[in-house]
């Protein structure tokens, strides 16, 4: 019989919004039967994710004017961090836990999640993969993990309520040229400096490497290393993440789900 207690999920539910509105119900789920839940996804619409941060921005009504134009959903997520965009050519990596709380968020949380993802990367082939900030990139972090020192190619947030943790990730694996532009104007239009050159993907480096293949690595890793076990997202709320009518963009994550618990059983 599965362990259904520590969850492994794959796969996009097709929908920017949805997918980021998963993580924060299953974060404020209430009776959740799991403990710590991964999930892992080739996102299948492009997106702008801001963050509350970039909200503070007198520019924010431009950039997701920019956004929208350029053909992204535009959704506030709930972790912190800066601006990101992607589309099909990323992986995003939400990793959901119980049993931690704000004792546990900061810089060893994100070390060692920089560290893991490192490793798996440099594991995929050619990838002088690296952690640590590089010069000018967009939604910079210490803990941002980069190629050679040159180009930034994974990005993390962290969010930690008194119901546990949430820390995402995104892998730019193969940068469309729509992507690379829409990082450039939505940075521009919130006033955030950005050297272009450090827009990058893991396909500038290893041109084999694609978005799937790269999920795929990352599954494995999270199977071995933490022992998680494949299965579905919680049908209650994965069915309720599918009741959401946005009503203005950028749609806000946190205020849907604050107005909109996941019902009881």
């Amino acid at each position: 019989m599965k362990n259904l207690d520590r969850l492994l999920v794959s796969g996009s539910t097709a929908s920017a919004v949805t997918d980021l509105v998963i993580p924060a119900l299953l974060l404020r789920a209430p009776h959740a039967t799991w403990t710590e839940l991964v999930h892992i996804y080739v996102p299948t619409s492009p997106t702008v994710a801001f963050s509350g941060r970039d909200l503070r921005s007198p520019g924010i009504t431009k950039a997701t004017e920019i956004a929208r134009a350029a053909g992204f959903e535009t959704v506030v997520r709930s972790p912190g961090g800066r601006m990101v965009a992607y589309d099909s050519g990323a992986v995003v990596i939400d990793h959901l836990d119980r049993t931690t709380g704000i004792r546990h968020a900061g810089s060893a949380t994100f070390a060692a999640n920089a560290s893991a993802h490192a490793r798996v990367l440099r594991g995929l082939g050619d990838v002088d993969a690296r952690v640590g900030e590089v010069d000018g990139e967009y939604c910079p972090g210490e803990y941002s993990i980069n190629v050679g020192g040159v180009a930034k190619v994974v990005g993390s947030a962290q969010r930690v309520t008194s119901t546990g943790s949430l820390f995402s990730t995104v892998v730019q694996v193969a940068v469309s040229d729509p992507v690379r532009a829409v990082i450039a104007d939505v940075s521009d239009a919130l006033g955030y400096e950005l050297r272009l050159s450090s827009i990058a993907g893991l396909a500038d480096y290893a041109p084999s490497l694609v978005a799937d293949e790269v999920a795929r690595a990352f599954l494995k890793d999270y199977r071995d290393r933490l022992g998680l076990t494949d299965g579905p997202l919680p049908g209650e709320v994965a069915a309720h993440a599918f009741t959401v009518t946005p009503d203005k963009w950028p749609f806000h994550v946190d205020d849907w789900t604050r107005a909109h618990p996941v019902p009881s059983a």
